[in-house]
């Protein structure tokens, strides 16, 4: 049971662990409404391609922002403490495991009440987006569950397997991911302007369905789990 000890440290300040991203959440939802409040007095036949426009807003990163955060002070800060205080890799593997899929349920419920209240209030009364948005997804509220749900514990996994990649291999890790994602990006971009029908075929994979995103969202997220758990048991402490 010593790997309750890793779910203690991380709500040891729970300011640090949910407040902040709670109030930082709650004020790019009073800045969206008063955009919203704007838009009514001003431009009211406008609400509605606001309200079209906004499926793309972004201000629903207010809150999951800070997530791929968590994944990497987990491993750069409560990693070496948790060893520190004599716990087992697995005991830490274990314990902030749990930490990451209950983060990742209580944020998804928020998210799909949030989604629930803003579509049944036409956006809040005021045709504006904040939760109801493409990155959480768009359609019932059972799929913003699950979208959000996933897309949390992926980035979660993601930020903890990047952190233990760094601590593992040092420098050197983060030059070359830059070298092979900037000759990825660059090979994509030559393709799209030199392959006569690729452009066409890469907008189609990136605007397939909702059931196949969530199968990609998830074999990152469990790839990434996979690879940070490989690495736990090798990672040196700083």
């Amino acid at each position: 049971m010593r790997y309750r000890s890793v779910i203690d440290m991380h709500f040891v300040n729970r300011m640090q662990a949910f407040g902040w991203q709670l109030i930082v959440a709650a004020f790019a939802l009073a800045i969206i409404l008063v955009v919203g409040v704007i838009v009514a007095l001003r431009a009211p036949e406008a609400q509605l391609e606001m309200y079209e426009g906004m499926t793309w807003s972004g201000a629903i990163f207010a809150l999951l922002g800070p997530m791929i955060g968590l994944g990497f002070t987990s491993m750069s800060h409560y990693f070496p403490l948790a060893l520190g205080m004599g716990l087992t890799r697995r005991e830490f593997a274990t314990g902030l495991s749990i930490v990451f899929l209950g983060y990742s349920s209580a944020l998804a419920v928020v998210i799909t009440i949030g989604k629930i209240i803003e579509a049944a209030t036409d956006g809040f009364g005021l045709h504006i987006r904040f939760f109801d948005v493409f990155y959480t997804g768009t359609g019932p509220a059972w799929q913003t569950l699950i979208q959000s749900f996933l897309l949390i514990v992926a980035v979660l996994f993601l930020g903890a397997a990047i952190t233990a990649a760094f601590l593992r291999f040092g420098q050197p890790f983060l030059w070359i991911s830059a070298i092979v994602l900037a000759l990825i990006g660059l090979a994509i971009v030559a393709a799209v302007l030199l392959i006569d029908g690729f452009g066409r075929d890469l907008l189609d994979l990136l605007t397939m369905s909702w059931g196949p995103w969530m199968l990609v969202i998830a074999a990152i997220g469990a790839l990434s789990a996979a690879v940070w758990l490989h690495l736990v048991r090798r990672t040196q402490v700083p």
